[in-house]
């Protein structure tokens, strides 16, 4: 008989985003990431067939081979991931040919904190695996602080397969109803000195202040310890590029060149538009398999490429040659990066430009929705979390079939409040629709050179836009339009161009005065 298995992390606040510290947030998204691997491993290791995972791997192997072999611009290092994976390929086929072994693997999908398997087994067998997962996540180190719901399905058939996979879903539901919203695996007599929630550990503290140790959760403990040692791993893994990264957002964001954004950070947060309606639409485990990979090795392509430009690149780099990029969310359909804020237009417009070539559907680019803060790199960064997710989810979701991005300028934190469509509202008040307010992926390059040509002007003040933009506030159109006329001739066309792309209203002068500092010369200089 054939099963169906699902694995899910859930109530994900309690261990991604419970904290300010980077390395636990990092350290709790990359160990969520590694998670279904382990489901993987538990199959294969106890599968009464032993399923061997190496068919599918020359599969991925392949495909990822075909995509680098597409590109008529090969760079260095796409040269040298092709020799390896050359190398990858040729000793699992080996493998295959000496051992027999002809299967296609269990894994259907596997998402950032899920996945669905297949187990093709009696359900003796089945039910065994199933209790396997179960108690390594309750009793792995790493993975015992973390909420794990697992449960089986039987498969019956391929003309039933939507029917089944929302059942199973619908069982994991059920069981995340009745499980603790935090896990605590011990008492202490104080309380965790960074998620200020959990027991500390007598035996957990913060290496860097051991004269006045600051005690920690075991859940920290462990989740900062692996988001230290795979910072500089992960990269390596999904790209196959060496390089340093910077250790902490101070540093990502600290350059005296950079005048008034010397400090600030640019927090990028992307989600899929319509990722989830795409799997469910998949009628059979093949279907959703394929998209699966598509997606993931899409993804993989995308960043490569990103790393590729940006590891060599001045602006990108520290004085110690670090790389200024930090990777908080990697899987399913988010991505959450956090780069200085002089870079921050540049990298979502490279996204979208990697994402339309290499994340696709049936041949057809995917869609994707970003919320972008630009702030201090000290701000609360679960708030800011908080507010890039509701950015993207709230507005720049409000087109699916378009690839938009909200954005948000805080000189202080405090200025957006919690009600986030009210204060934008105020925001675009006398100057255009809320709409307005997003930006287009395909016209970020037009809108910069638009923004740069007005700089170099040295008759357009930023002032100006101040004074225009208060006119139009205040109601007071006329004034705005002489402003406006005073304002040199080779202005106009710039000016003109953003108008139309800011809905043909007055928007435009808003975006103009948000960005003048954050769109600056080449940007990846």
């Amino acid at each position: 008989m054939t099963f169906y298995l699902r694995v899910e992390a859930v109530n994900l606040s309690h261990f991604i985003n419970d904290t300010n510290d980077l390395s636990t947030t990092r350290g709790g998204s990359l160990l969520l990431l590694k998670a279904m691997d382990k489901v993987e491993e538990i199959i294969k290791n106890n599968s009464p067939k032993k399923i061997s995972l190496k068919k599918q791997e020359i599969i991925d192997l392949e495909q990822q081979l075909n995509e680098l072999n597409n590109n008529q611009n090969p760079t260095q290092s796409d040269k040298n991931k092709k020799k390896k994976l050359r190398e990858k390929l040729r000793k699992s086929k080996e493998t295959i040919n000496n051992t027999g072994v002809q299967d296609t693997g269990p894994t259907i999908t596997k998402g950032a904190s899920w996945g669905l398997f297949n187990l093709d087994m009696p359900d003796e067998d089945a039910g065994h695996i199933k209790t396997k997962v179960i108690d390594f996540f309750k009793s792995d180190v790493l993975y015992k602080h973390a909420t794990f719901v697992v449960d089986l399905h039987p498969n019956n058939g391929e003309q039933h397969y939507q029917q089944d996979r929302n059942r199973l879903q619908t069982l994991n539901r059920w069981q995340q109803m009745q499980a603790p919203a935090l896990a605590i695996r011990n008492e202490g007599i104080t309380g965790c000195a960074i998620d200020k929630i959990r027991p500390a550990s007598t035996e957990r503290w913060l290496k860097d202040k051991e004269s006045d140790k600051d005690y920690v959760s075991e859940s920290v403990h462990q989740r900062r310890k692996y988001g230290i040692e795979q910072k500089q791993k992960f990269y390596e893994k999904i790209t196959g590029i060496k390089a340093k990264f910077t250790k902490d957002i101070g540093t990502l964001s600290k350059s005296a060149s950079q005048d008034i954004l010397d400090g600030k950070i640019a927090y990028i947060y992307i989600d899929g538009n319509g990722f989830g309606n795409i799997q469910r639409a998949c009628g059979t485990p093949k279907a959703q398999q394929d998209f699966d990979k598509n997606t993931r090795h899409g993804r993989e392509a995308l960043l490569t490429n990103i790393l590729d430009q940006i590891a060599t690149k001045p602006g990108w780099l520290t004085q110690k040659k670090e790389v200024r990029l930090e990777t908080l969310l990697w899987g399913g359909d988010e991505i959450i990066w956090v780069v200085p804020a002089w870079q921050g237009w540049w990298m979502v417009n490279e996204f979208y430009k990697q994402a339309e070539r290499h994340i696709k559907y049936n041949s057809m680019p995917l869609f994707h929705a970003a919320g972008l803060v630009l702030c201090h790199h000290n701000a609360p960064i679960y708030r800011i979390d908080s507010l890039a997710r509701a950015l993207a989810d709230q507005f720049a979701k409000a087109d699916r079939k378009s690839n938009l991005i909200a954005y948000q300028i805080l000189e202080s934190f405090d200025h957006a409040g919690t009600q986030l469509s009210a204060f934008r509202e105020e925001t675009i008040k006398g100057l255009g629709k809320l709409e307005h307010l997003q930006v287009k992926a395909e016209k970020i390059h037009e809108v910069h050179s638009c923004i740069s040509e007005l700089k170099k002007n040295d008759d357009f003040a930023k002032r100006k836009v101040y004074q225009i933009i208060q006119a139009y506030r205040e109601g007071k159109a006329t004034i705005a339009e002489q402003y406006i006329a005073k304002l040199s001739d080779d202005s106009h066309e710039p000016l003109e161009k953003l108008k139309t792309i800011f809905g043909g209203e007055n928007a435009h002068w808003l975006h103009i005065m948000n960005q003048w500092d954050y769109m600056n010369g080449s940007q990846n200089d």
